[in-house]
């Protein structure tokens, strides 16, 4: 999972953005402390925080993807980091929920400036062979950071001072890594990326769907997780619920929350040493399947009242983990790997709102069907879903397999002293052609 620090560029950029990850942990409990402890507001108030959160994602993907490919990565990321930290900082001086809910949605909206030009960059300076140990190397890094040890110290900083405090330096760490990418060094030119610049921005964001919607292998992989997105929200809102209901109290919550982690970390440790071996999409199939069966069991046993085996379920949460994160970096170096590489920022802007959507709308549909069909019941349906996502892709997956597996590294000259890596970035692989003329663009 090491192996692509070995490449000077995605070192640099890696330490970057392991700082930028550490904010990530800080702000969400520091404005949640806000908003609840301090504010007292209710559930409707955090859903319209996280509502703003997520909208400009969706609504402003167009223009995310526009920028991410108009300019240089680390221009835009630097950018996206500045304009952050500025907006974590004024959530400190206000008083106000309407200007907060506006500013954490400019630091979101930003965040997503900064992973979008991240995916680009990645494109043009990772070889494909190691695309999948770098997707690896990156979500363990994010998993850790921004879900385990990030919120830890946000609440070890909450306690010694407050949440303002801890939100000035989560403000802080978002400038450090500003600077730090400003030094990750520029993508090489692009004879594609020249060609469509000359047209319309309608056109070129045309592109980006036409080349999702022609490229079957990419359009088959964003719709399978759109949908399995659509279904695990679901069912993970109801988690904390399905264990008080089982017989579980807080404590067991917490266990199961880390078990999960662990497990995500095993199952992106263990894609990085051996999924290329294998056709990607069929990974996705094996892992629907496997968190499709085991969350369709939880509502089995639900029904059944088999509460005195509810330890058993640490072991199921672990293995959850490890599935949902063994998708996740298998859909995201898929979608890297069959989209032409000019076309990265607009593709992944896509593709990230296709995802969004559904991770909105799952949470919002399970508390209105839970009254139906019980909580049990949505663990059904849930796993019911994603085991039909798995078998879609067990049925058409395999005719695929050529274009998903990864192209061999070309090999370069090496001067004496110098890292080829750094001296001439390899060449992105343009992906499978799909049918769309090349004046348009594609990814």
């Amino acid at each position: 999972m090491l192996q692509p620090l070995r490449q000077p560029a995605f070192r640099r950029l890696y330490t970057a953005q392991v700082v930028a990850n550490l904010g990530d942990g800080l702000d969400y409990l520091a404005i949640i402390t806000i908003v609840v402890f301090q504010w007292h507001r209710g559930p409707g108030d955090i859903a319209l925080l996280a509502l703003a959160g997520a909208a400009p994602m969706v609504l402003g993907a167009p223009l995310v993807g526009l920028v991410a490919d108009w300019f240089q990565p680390r221009t835009v990321m630097v950018g996206a980091n500045a304009v952050r930290a500025l907006a974590i900082a004024g959530i400190t001086l206000t008083d106000d929920f309407a200007l907060l809910c506006a500013l954490s949605a400019v630091a979101t909206f930003c965040g997503g400036f900064f992973n979008t030009a991240e995916q680009r960059f990645i494109r043009y300076r990772v070889t494909d062979d190691m695309l999948l140990r770098t997707n690896s190397l990156r979500s363990v890094t994010e998993r850790m950071l921004t879900g385990l040890a990030g919120p830890g110290i946000a609440a070890i900083l909450i306690g010694l001072f407050n949440a303002r405090v801890t939100l000035l330096v989560c403000a802080a760490l978002f400038l450090a890594s500003a600077v730090l990418v400003g030094i990750v060094g520029a993508i090489p030119a692009d004879a594609n990326a020249a060609a469509d610049r000359p047209d319309p921005y309608r056109k070129r964001i045309a592109a980006a769907f036409e080349v999702v919607w022609a490229n079957r292998p990419l359009r088959l992989t964003v719709g399978a997780i759109a949908v399995a997105f659509l279904f695990s929200t679901m069912f993970e809102i109801m988690v904390p619920i399905w264990y008080r209901e089982m017989g579980a109290g807080p404590g067991f919550t917490g266990t199961a929350m880390v078990c999960m982690g662990v497990g995500g970390g095993l199952g992106a440790w263990l894609l990085s040493a051996i999924g290329d071996r294998f056709n990607l999409l069929l990974v996705m199939a094996a892992s629907a399947v496997t968190v499709g069966s085991l969350v369709g069991a939880m509502g089995f046993a639900g029904f059944a009242g088999l509460d005195s085996v509810v330890g058993v379920w640490l072991v199921v949460v672990a293995i959850i983990g490890a599935g949902a994160a063994a998708a996740t970096i298998a859909y995201g170096t898929l979608v890297q790997r069959l989209t032409p590489a000019h076309l990265m920022g607009r593709v992944g802007a896509l593709t990230g709102a296709a995802v969004t959507v559904p991770v909105v709308i799952g949470p919002a549909i399970a508390p209105i069907l839970a009254p139906f069909l019980g909580i049990h019941g949505i663990f059904l349906v849930s796993g019911s879903g994603i085991l039909v996502v798995g078998a879609v892709l067990l049925l058409r997956g395999p005719a695929y397999r050529a274009q998903v597996l990864p192209k061999a590294a070309p090999e370069q000259p090496e001067p004496i002293g110098v890292e080829p890596a750094d001296l001439a970035p390899v060449p992105a692989p343009t992906g499978p052609a799909p049918a769309v003329p090349t004046r348009t663009g594609h990814r």
